[in-house]
């Protein structure tokens, strides 16, 4: 398949054989430019957690075993990752590194060697997944990963470093937000709101000295960059709907990222038209039930896409909204995208998994490359040592993580740059509700807003139940808008995707109804998928 855009040219669409027999397989491109596959096979032994992994070009040619065998699972860990180290020897795999010698090209000896976490994590309370993304960077010492209670996700950073028997993880340090807000020092019972740091680990940017992951806006979430030596925060896409996070070329100028922008019916643009600065704390109280919609949800039963989408970074970060980049996505619809995203070292290949929907049968795997076939890059960029939590300035020593009860600090008082405020409260409940009030709001003076947005959900944010969006909200001035939108939201079960309601409520009326208008564009929730 053949696609073209007026700025990138060409790009060619195409899948990536894999060899017969092969099932529930997923691909990686490794840092010499070949293809890692881990899969399964009609001729395994019968027992659980049976692995073969190879490396192909990808062309499907030069077919090399790397290792066949049992790799046990490890309660707490999110099944299993292939990270590969930049000395082509190694794959971080997340509770294990698979050696391989000489080499992942001429690999003729492996060896699967355990990842000794800290000991703070066994059966610590509250820890549900010890890791659920796993990342190595590129000076092939310093080990990332993302730790998630049932209200939260701690990202830490640490050395993995190579014992007799084992590699453990050595200056174990926090690298995300352990706190929301700080007393604002010009304006008496004000706050101000810190830079979150959060959303799940997912690659080593600018040589190693820079994260990528899913950070917030002011819409839902977008894929942003968090600079290891300095504090700021980048933020890289501007969409209104459900964003996730940007995975760069090796010259760091082109990116693929997992997004629902182009499935209009699921991106959940509706709930972000209106950007909504301020109201993290409320937003992120439905965050993961969005995801379940337009994530788990597509993958399982509902039409749609989650992209990928190929995107200038320079283009995304200046233009905003106005770049929409190139829809990578099965036109027919019938293929879903799954990570991980990973790209060829000339930074003009990126590859990516996909699946068919698991309630259309036994369910179908394919690899899936794009090659930029009019694109020259200028080589990738050089790679440094990872910075130590002393050259962190947001770094904070080694600590399990705790559920963040947000509660406890509301209401937070937020003044506006040029007039105004945002209050954000809760009223306490079995399912609390949290609020965010925009009272004459205005930081640049030119769009003032007022009303609110609510989120009523379950205490803790993966657990099933209902969730309630309500929103009575306006803006004036050079952006005009409003959004009078009420959306319901129910999970059966811990592992189901969430279901928008348009059921009859108890007041005759359907349950989710309404909409959201912003400068001249108007979205209806009645259009949305079920």
């Amino acid at each position: 398949m053949l696609i073209h855009d007026k700025n990138l040219g060409h790009i060619k669409l195409q899948d990536i054989p894999v060899p017969d027999g092969a099932y529930d397989f997923f691909g990686t491109y490794t840092y010499s430019g070949r293809v890692l596959v881990s899969y399964h096979s009609v001729n395994d032994p019968k027992e659980e957690d049976w692995y073969n992994v190879i490396t192909i070009n990808d062309d499907g040619s030069g077919l090399r075993e790397i290792f066949s065998g049992v790799i046990p699972k490890i309660p707490g860990a999110n099944g299993i990752r292939w990270m590969c180290f930049s000395d082509n020897k190694r794959i971080l795999l997340g509770d294990y590194v698979l050696e391989c010698s000489p080499d992942l090209d001429r690999c003729i000896h492996s060896e699967l060697i355990p990842v000794k976490y800290p000991d703070e994590f066994n059966n610590a309370p509250g820890i549900f997944c010890r890791w659920s993304e796993i990342i190595i960077a590129p000076d092939n010492c310093h080990m990332a990963w993302t730790t998630l209670t049932m209200n939260t996700a701690v990202n830490y950073l640490a050395k993995l470093v190579r014992n007799e028997k084992n590699y453990s993880l050595k200056e174990v340090c926090v690298i995300s937000s352990t706190e929301l807000a700080k007393p604002d020092q010009d304006n008496e019972g004000y706050s101000t709101l810190l830079p979150v740091r959060g959303g799940e680990v997912k690659q080593f940017i600018w040589g190693g000295k820079a994260l990528t992951m899913v950070g917030n806006g002011d819409s839902i979430t977008e894929s942003v960059v968090q600079p290891l030596e300095s504090n700021e925060i980048i933020q890289i896409t501007d969409t209104p709907g459900y964003e996730e996070t940007t995975i760069f070329s090796p010259d760091e100028k082109m990116g693929v990222v997992m997004s629902p922008r182009f499935s209009t019916k699921t991106n959940c643009a509706i709930f972000g038209l209106i950007p909504q600065p301020h109201s993290m704390i409320t937003r992120s109280k439905m965050i993961n039930i969005l995801y379940m919609y337009c994530v788990a949800g597509v993958r399982a039963f509902r039409k749609g896409n989650v992209g990928p989408v190929l995107i200038d970074i320079e283009r995304s970060k200046k233009e905003g909204r106005k770049y929409e980049g190139v829809n990578l996505s099965d036109p027919e619809g019938r293929w879903v995208y799954y990570s991980p995203i990973s790209w060829h070292p000339d930074s003009t290949r990126a590859m990516w998994n996909e699946r068919t929907r698991m309630t259309e049968g036994p369910t179908k795997c394919r690899l899936r490359m794009c090659h930029l076939l009019d694109y020259t890059s200028k080589g990738a960029v050089p790679s440094f040592v990872t910075p130590d939590m002393k050259d962190i300035p947001y770094a904070k020593s080694f600590s399990l993580p705790k559920d963040q009860n947000i509660d406890e600090i509301l209401p937070l008082m937020i003044k506006g740059k040029n007039r105004g405020r945002v209050v954000n409260s809760v009223e306490k409940a079995e399912q609390p509700v949290y609020i965010s009030k925009y009272e004459d709001f205005s930081d640049d003076g030119k769009s003032i807003y007022n009303g609110y947005i609510s989120v009523k959900a379950p205490s803790s944010i993966f657990a099933p139940g209902k969730t309630i969006f309500e929103a009575d909200l306006e803006v004036k001035g050079v952006h005009n808008g409003e959004m009078k939108l009420r959306a319901v939201f129910n999970r059966e079960g811990v592992h189901a995707p969430a279901m928008l309601s348009f059921n009859q409520g108890e007041d005759g009326k359907t349950e989710s109804r309404g909409y959201s208008t912003y400068d001249g564009v108007t979205l209806k929730i009645e259009d949305m998928e079920i």
